[in-house]
């Protein structure tokens, strides 16, 4: 096969035309009635909840159909907030896949850090009514659920990863820094960091092997995938955004990836935090400015004959 195969088609049916031999699969699905794709048969948007989880089961279903036996896959995922209340996604899809014969093996949190996330509503209108029973939270986690077909994976001894990769993953909470949505008309509307997929696909996969990316965006997985010497597939249903996965990987070369930019994710969270802390001490500055600024205006006959007491 190619080095990404794409198929603009939908999810429900993978069975149907994807016939490469799926290796890992890793995705972050539409979220339950918050985005509109503008596209027939979308999942998510005007769809009652118990109507999204019976997609995402037809999804888990073909998903289970086309992995091969004994290797994983991951789903990217976190709880929407809505008016009948909040909606724990996560217990529901574990829920599902096991209904289809996954095993579930394990959960892992994503921290987005301080100061990289929007406020959402719920948690300013606490922030402007700081009293008992106003209490919200401004979300800013999601989490990242492994699945595996049957029990046994053949495991193949390779390079192993250095000290801080491994250390770092070590842990079930990853701090990743999120990627702001840019404009429909430029990139897609909820876009993957590309940090997920690439630590996802260095642990599950080996070089040259294939992975599956069923609600494929833009190609974030895609690009990663190459960049890593893995083969991908991307399964689109967005016509449009099949057009953003070509123009995405066209000047991506196979097997480029630096491994020494596995630094790169805390480099950049080590910048957001000496950044945020000279934007704290330059606002101390300032509210201690305008401090000295009032106390002199309310005390200064007192510290001019201070002053010329001094000099007496």
């Amino acid at each position: 096969m190619s080095k990404v195969k794409i198929y603009n088609d939908d999810c429900r049916s993978l069975s149907e035309f994807v016939k490469e031999k799926i290796d890992f699969i890793v995705f972050s699905p539409p979220y339950w009635n918050l985005r509109d794709y503008k596209e027939k048969n979308q999942i998510g948007k005007f769809q009652s909840y118990e109507e999204y989880i019976s997609s995402m089961k037809e999804t888990f279903a073909e998903c289970y159909k086309v992995l091969q036996e004994g290797r994983f896959m991951a789903i990217n995922i976190g709880t929407v907030v809505s008016n009948e209340g909040m909606k724990f996604v996560c217990g529901d899809f574990v829920k599902t896949c096991e209904e289809v014969n996954f095993t579930f093996r394990k959960d892992i949190i994503w921290h987005k850090p301080k100061g990289t996330t929007k406020w959402q509503r719920g948690a300013t209108q606490f922030t402007q009514n700081p009293y008992p029973l106003f209490y919200n939270t401004n979300i800013n986690h999601e989490f990242i659920l492994i699945f595996q077909k049957g029990t046994t994976a053949e495991k193949k001894k390779s390079k192993p990863f250095n000290k801080v990769f491994t250390r770092n993953l070590a842990y079930s909470v990853w701090d990743i820094i999120p990627i702001n949505s840019p404009k429909l008309d430029e990139k897609h509307v909820a876009p993957f960091p590309e940090e997920i997929p690439r630590r996802l696909i260095q642990l599950y996969t080996n070089k040259n092997e294939t992975v599956l990316d069923p609600f494929a965006g833009s190609g974030t997985t895609n690009k990663v995938a190459m960049e890593l010497g893995r083969k991908s597939v991307a399964v689109e249903i967005s016509k449009k955004y099949c057009g953003l996965i070509k123009k995405k990987i066209k000047s991506v070369k196979f097997n480029s990836y630096d491994q020494k930019d596995i630094y790169s994710n805390d480099i950049e969270l080590e910048i957001k935090r000496i950044t945020n802390q000279i934007k704290k001490s330059q606002q101390d500055v300032k509210k201690n400015q305008l401090k000295l600024k009032k106390f002199y205006e309310k005390n200064k006959r007192k510290i001019k004959k201070k002053q010329l007491d001094l000099f007496d």
